[in-house]
């Protein structure tokens, strides 16, 4: 297997959860499969390996097709405003799966082991954690909401400088949902958003300074993604204080999962990750 996953570290954990049993024992039943496709490395002889592999990912595939036309169904009895988008995410990965069980047979070992790594990594790190948990951020109360709303281990990048700054933003961030009745909410909610936008800013200043310090080599690429973010954030500082109080959180909380979620688990980890490789 590669050296940047292995089936030790998939391993599921409560935060994974999207608030519906089935879903969520579904997902969990997802990890069983990627980790016995994970722990054929053990098999020596290279051509059972393969066979192994074939009948580990065929099985994988089955059971995710299953598991996407039950999510579907789900998030189109809520109504989720995203169906068509998530649709299109599953039907993408229901391909890279067929692809490769089709390609086993012309591809050497390393590369299966590798294509499957970067499948199970895509979709059980980024796709469960991002992307499922937005359902459940659709369908969720806002008191749920408010309470669970926070800096989780799981967002954790294993470098203390940078997780002490992501854990900053996202008190920053909580900040604004004490606001809702208050006289002055308003003025409250600029001034929260105003520091959010500020602290964003200076932390991805000491990122890109880490970035170039590490020579990490998609330092250009990883700049432009905060700008992005900062934009975004920037249009959304300028709207919120005229946006009812419900949707207002709903989109904060949104907009945090684009600007530190989805951002420090798809792409700081990417920075840590290469530096690591770099002392084996």
């Amino acid at each position: 297997m590669t050296p940047n996953f292995s089936s030790e570290k998939l391993v599921w954990k409560s935060e994974y959860n999207i608030g519906n049993m089935q879903l969520d024992n579904e997902h969990q039943k997802l990890f069983s499969l990627a980790k016995k496709a994970l722990n054929t490395g053990d098999i020596s002889d290279e051509e059972r390996k393969k066979e192994k592999l074939k009948e580990v990912i065929s099985e994988l595939f089955e059971y995710v097709s299953s598991h996407f036309y039950n999510e579907q169904k789900f998030m189109q009895s809520i109504k989720y405003p995203e169906l068509p988008r998530h649709k299109k995410l599953h039907q993408n990965m229901l391909s890279t799966l067929k692809e490769l069980i089709e390609e086993l047979n012309n591809l050497e070992i390393e590369e299966v082991e590798s294509k499957l790594c970067d499948f199970i990594e895509e979709y059980f790190v980024r796709h469960i954690i991002m992307e499922d948990k937005k359902i459940h951020l659709w369908q969720v109360s806002l008191d749920e909401l408010r309470k669970n709303f926070g800096w989780k281990n799981i967002y954790s990048v294993n470098n203390m400088k940078i997780d002490q700054e992501h854990k900053q933003l996202f008190d920053i961030a909580k900040e604004a949902f004490s606001t809702v009745d208050d006289e002055n909410r308003t003025e409250k909610i600029k001034s929260i958003l105003s520091d959010l936008y500020e602290y964003m800013k200076t932390h991805f200043k000491d990122e890109e300074l880490y970035m170039q310090e590490v020579e990490y080599p998609f330092v250009e690429e990883h700049k432009e993604l905060h700008k992005e973010i900062i934009s975004q954030l920037n249009e959304f500082v300028k709207t919120a204080p005229t946006i009812d109080p419900e949707l207002f959180e709903k989109e904060l909380a949104r907009m945090i999962d684009i600007a530190l979620v989805q951002h420090i688990i798809q792409e700081d980890r990417k920075i840590i990750t290469w530096q690591q490789s770099k002392t084996y």
